[in-house]
């Protein structure tokens, strides 16, 4: 099993400390930021039923199957599965974008650093219009680098955060 890197980043970055439960694991998984042995150690320290259990035991061939056991052991401890567009999704997809970026934001970085580091995140998790905002990319052909805006990405966490809150 893995040490729970990505995982760990949300816990931490998560407003007022706000358990990560299985919306945000299969939504971790979907955008590529959480591995197969990633989640069975989180399932494994968490417990569940003979579906979670299911998981935590795939090893090798039987990995084939893990996107069906992921959803089985999701349906099993939440009733339902989140899907592309729905409210769970949604929410659990805003958690790890304001994760993500305020992990970048805490990073020493400069505006042209900072800008590749944003548009990586909106590339991974996708974005809402109003973080479009958040960075100027400029063309190949022109001498300018991107640059990002820490005080208007700052603004856009703390607005996102206070959505995230008072939605639960």
């Amino acid at each position: 099993m893995t040490t729970c890197i990505w995982i760990n980043l949300l816990e931490r970055q998560s407003p007022a400390n706000a358990p990560i439960g299985w919306d945000e694991i299969v939504v971790g998984h979907d955008f590529g930021l959480l591995a197969a042995g990633e989640i069975q150690a989180w399932a494994l320290a968490r417990g569940g039923g003979p579906c979670c259990a299911t998981l935590v035991a795939l090893a090798g061939v039987q990995l084939e199957r893990f996107e069906q056991a992921l959803w089985a052991a999701c349906g099993e401890s939440t009733g339902k599965v989140p899907r592309p567009g729905g409210k769970r999704w949604a929410r659990a997809q805003d958690r790890w974008r304001v994760a993500l970026l305020k992990d970048v934001l805490e990073s020493p970085l400069g505006p042209e650093a900072l800008a590749i580091a944003v548009e990586s995140i909106y590339e991974r998790v996708g974005c809402p219009e109003d973080m479009l905002g958040l960075w100027q990319r400029h063309s190949p052909w022109q001498s300018l680098p991107g640059s990002a805006d820490r005080a208007a990405i700052a603004s856009f966490l703390r607005r996102c955060e206070d959505d995230l809150v008072t939605a639960v």
